[in-house]
Parts: structure tokens; sequence; C-alpha cells
């Protein structure tokens, strides 16, 4: 009996000599444990020293709306910006200070994805009460790319306008700010190819479906002063 137990002593001994001369010379970092001459590294460390560190784990980093993450950054899916991809942004520019998308001129909603002048454009009812109170009729809005056909910008702020003359003219153009429309000073031609001079006094306020727009109307040389009220049909 006493061989037998000498015999167990002296197995248990030996292999608690031979793994501890296993881990000898092995050295493991950042908070590894040897074992059996390997080290068990932590979370987010690997390699034969725990040398190698997954920054994306360490750092917990956390990337939303599809993002992955890479040696400890965010990759973002297309129009995600921000630290972890927590902002869309389309039509803006991204301010990493305060995480927001600022909207370019004519855009407008989450992420910049909506068209300001969308409000705006439609069929209207138009009647004039200054230069010829008797006057109404159907007038349009609608969207284009730029008023001078040679400009190679496209700018999502431009409309075409009609009934500026309030004589059925239909080269007129605005600009849209949000909910204004500004007239810049240009010439139009009535339906008879007359030609005026026109601009907005100052810019019109979208007021759900309508709007009043005060024109200065120049016909050689002698202005007028015009208030157009639209009305969406």
């Amino acid at each position: 009996m006493k061989n037998v137990f000498f015999l167990l002593s002296f197995a248990f001994i030996t292999l608690t000599l031979n793994s501890c001369n296993d881990c000898k010379d092995v050295v493991c970092n950042n908070g590894g444990i040897c074992e059996d001459g390997t080290c068990d590294c932590p979370n987010g460390f690997s390699g034969a020293s725990c040398d190698v560190e997954d920054l994306c784990i360490t750092q917990n980093v956390s990337c939303q709306n599809g993002g992955v993450c890479v040696d400890g950054e965010c990759d973002c899916e297309t129009n995600y910006r921000g630290e972890n991809c927590q902002t869309y942004c389309v039509n803006g520019s991204f301010s990493a200070a305060n995480s927001t998308c600022n909207c370019f001129p004519g855009w407008e909603g989450d992420g910049c994805t909506v068209e300001s002048r969308d409000a705006w454009i439609g069929s209207y009812t138009q009647t004039n009460t200054d230069c010829n109170p008797t006057a109404s009729g159907t007038e349009t809005i609608s969207a284009m790319d730029h008023p001078d056909e040679d400009s190679l910008t496209i700018a999502v702020n431009y409309v075409s306008i009609t009934g500026l003359t309030t004589a059925g003219d239909t080269k007129g153009y605005g600009i849209i700010d949000g909910n204004t429309l500004t007239i810049p000073k240009q010439n139009v031609r009535d339906e008879n190819n007359t030609s005026f001079s026109v601009e907005s006094e100052s810019p019109a306020v979208l007021n759900g479906n309508s709007f009043e727009l005060v024109i200065i109307r120049k016909f050689n040389g002698n202005p007028a002063t015009c208030t157009l009220t639209y009305s969406k049909q």
C-alpha cells in the first residue's frame, strides 16, 4: 500500500515539475497565463505571447447601420458617417463635432434626402390683384437643373415658374431656399413675345399650399409692382 502511495505521489510531482518546465521560458503578455507551455490569452489578445491585439474588441468598438470594425475603426456603409456609423448623410456635409448632417442648398429632411423644392412643385391657380385685377389662370412650378443651358452646374433648388408677367409667359425661374421662393432679376417673354424685366420684391413664403409673390415688372423701362397669389390645385 505504501508503494502505491509512493508511486502516485511521485507521478504527481513529476507531472507538476514537467508542467512548470513547459512554462519556464514562456512569456505571456497583456494578462495572459501560461498553461502547459502555451499562453492562454485574455479576450482581445492572441498570438504566442498574447502580443496581437484586436482593437475592435479591446476598445469595445460598436458599429451601427451595417458598419464593420477594422483595426479599431468602423468601416461604414455608403452614406453613413461618424465614429460608429450613426449618422445618415447623403446630400450634406458631415460635422464630426456633433455628428450632424448639414444639408447642401436645396436639400432637407433626414439625411438630406428630400428636395426643398418638392413642396413647391405643382399646378396653381393664380390671381393678380394689382396689374390686372381680372386676370386669373392656371400656372405651374416645375423642377429645373439650371436656368443657364450652358452651365454644367446641376442645382436642385431651381424651379421654373409661369405667370410672372400675368400674361402667359413660360420662361421664368426661381430659387428655393427651404420654404421661401426668390425670383432673381431676369427677362421673360409673354405669349405675344413681348419682353418684360421681372424680379421679386422680397422672398415669397410657402404657407401650406399657397403663397403670395410681389413682382417688380418693367416694360419699356416703366416699372409696376404686381401682387400675384398662387394657390395649389
